[in-house]
């Protein structure tokens, strides 16, 4: 727990804050996204890279396996990136009705 003092100064702060910005403000308050959005977020990224690393070491070194499944990852990588966006979006239209 904070000392009273450092507890009115933060919240001094945060009132400026908000009267400066309220849009940032209300990002803020939100907090930080799950951390289950974040780990799928991170894995797609990593599993981006494999393939595109896949895809760059199969035409260079001439191996067809290595480059064809490179390029077989690539449509399900886009898929499931469309089906982790379509899902955020929904649950911020969701956080944006319950707070109206």
């Amino acid at each position: 727990m904070l000392p009273h003092h450092d507890r009115s100064a933060l919240r001094k702060i945060e009132e400026e804050l908000a009267a400066s910005d309220p849009e940032f403000a209300a990002a803020l308050s939100h907090g930080a996204p799950p951390a289950r959005s974040r780990l799928w977020f991170v894995t797609l990224i990593l599993a981006d890279l494999a393939a595109l690393l896949m895809i760059v070491f199969g035409l260079t070194t001439g191996d067809t396996g290595l480059f064809l499944w490179g390029f077989v990852a690539t449509p399900a990588l886009v898929w499931a990136h469309r089906i982790v966006r379509q899902h955020t979006q929904e649950d911020t239209q969701e956080d944006a009705a319950g707070e109206s």
